[in-house]
Parts: C-alpha cells; sequence; structure tokens
C-alpha cells in the first residue's frame, strides 16, 4: 500500500507494508508487515508491524509501537511505548515512552518518557529519561549533556565523545563535552565513569574518571578514583 503524494488510509490489518513517500496518514489502529516513511507520515493510534518500521523523513505516532526492528534516520514521536523483540536503531532523532527491546544503538538525540530496557544499549549522543536505563551491556559516549533517574547492569561505560578527538581538536573547539547527570544510582559489576554527576556508584570494579561528581562510591574488589573527580566518600562492600 503506497501513499506518494498527500493521502490517508483507515485503520485496520493490512497484510502487506505501507509505504509513505509524500504526506500521509492512518486514521486509527493499524498491523501491517511493515512501514516506512520518506515524507511526512502519521498514525493516529497504535502500530504494530511484524517486521520493521523505518523512517527517513518525519513520523508521528500517537500510539504505541511494535514491531521487530526500528530504524530512525529522521524525525520520530511515538506517544506511547516503543517495543522491539529485535533493534531499535536511532540515527536522528527520537521521542517515545519507554523502550524496551533486544538491541538499542542511538547515535543521535534520544528522549524517553520512561524507563529504558535492552540486553545491550549503545547510546552515542546525548540520552533523557526520568527513568532507568538497564542493560546487560551499557555504554554511553556523552555527545551533549544527558540525564537518567538511575543505571543498571553487568558493564557500564560512559566517556565523552570530545576526549575521543585529541587535546588539540578539543582546544581548537573549545568543547568538553557533555554531562550526564543520574538522580540516583549507578549499579554494575564493572563501571567505568567519565563526565558523570550521581548520587551513588556500586559495583565490583568501580573507576570513577574525570569531571565526575559522586556521593558515595560502593566498591567489593577495587576501585580506581582520578585526581579529577570528586568523591565525597568510597567504601568497600562489606563480604
Amino acid at each position: 500500500m503506497n501513499i506518494a503524494g498527500s493521502g490517508s488510509l483507515p485503520g485496520g490489518d493490512y497484510n502487506e507494508g505501507i509505504h509513505i513517500a509524500g504526506s500521509g496518514r492512518v486514521n486509527g489502529n493499524v498491523s501491517c508487515t511493515e512501514m516506512c516513511i520518506s515524507g511526512s507520515g502519521k498514525v493516529d493510534g497504535d502500530l504494530f508491524c511484524s517486521e520493521q518500521l523505518k523512517i527517513a523523513g518525519s513520523g508521528h505516532i500517537a500510539g504505541a509501537v511494535r514491531a521487530h526492528s526500528v530504524n530512525i534516520a529522521g524525525s520520530a514521536h511515538i506517544g506511547g511505548s516503543l517495543t522491539s523483540d529485535g533493534e531499535v536503531n536511532n540515527k536522528g532523532s527520537l521521542h517515545c515512552g519507554e523502550i524496551r527491546c533486544v538491541t538499542l544503538k542511538n547515535a543521535g538525540s534520544l528522549h524517553a518518557d520512561g524507563d529504558i530496557s535492552a540486553e545491550e544499549a549503545v547510546i552515542h549522543g546525548s540520552v533523557h529519561t526520568p527513568g532507568l536505563i538497564n542493560a546487560e551491556r551499557v555504554e554511553i559516549v556523552l555527545g551533549g549533556d544527558s540525564e537518567a533517574d538511575s543505571i543498571g547492569g553487568s558493564t557500564i561505560t560512559v566517556s565523552n565523545r570530545s576526549e575521543k578527538r585529541g587535546f588539540f581538536a578539543r582546544l581548537l573547539s573549545g568543547s568538553e563535552g557533555g554531562i550526564l547527570k543520574v538522580a540516583n544510582s549507578i549499579e554494575g559489576d564493572t563501571v567505568s565513569l567519565e563526565n558523570v554527576t550521581a548520587a551513588s556508584v556500586t559495583g565490583r570494579v568501580v573507576k570513577i574518571g574525570r569531571n565526575c561528581n559522586i556521593r558515595q562510591v560502593w566498591y567489593s574488589d577495587g576501585v580506581e578514583i582520578s585526581p579529577e573527580a570528586n568523591v565525597d566518600r568510597y567504601d568497600m562492600i562489606n563480604p
């Protein structure tokens, strides 16, 4: 089913893909094999895709989205939750409710109104959520200021994109990159942080790098604190 110019479709079950290359609207809840938006597309309800949702233009879904895979290269606004049993890959701007997926890859701007849950979360750029970021592996490379309530996982790494560019590139740009503000706790097995402000950090092995401000660090096996970090207190967890 194609909308190449300007048009609309009724909601319902479609045993085929829906492709919007112009300006298109789906009036109501819709189920399809895939939805591809390369222009401006709107869904006035929930969207279910048995295969993929792909947005290369501007997409606005009023309700929740469930798809096998999600690829965003433009701008996407999802009013409800975003659920995938595969990969969510955002290279543009994504604003949605909570996120539940197997793999999250972000190389742009990500705003979630709820928790972010995945087996692997690789976030390069910025992330904003009032909830928890939870994954077996969490990798955040800051390209702008970010925030979360808490972070949990096995391996947690937060670094600063500007650090990857070398001293002279940072000097010329005048940018020190972003800060990740975590309102409550960061808890993992192996935790390595840069440019993070948090109430507490807990891990088996903990490394607190430059530009960190942490109130309390708990560790069981080892701790390393940079002289360019500010840690109010650090204690070993009692066995």
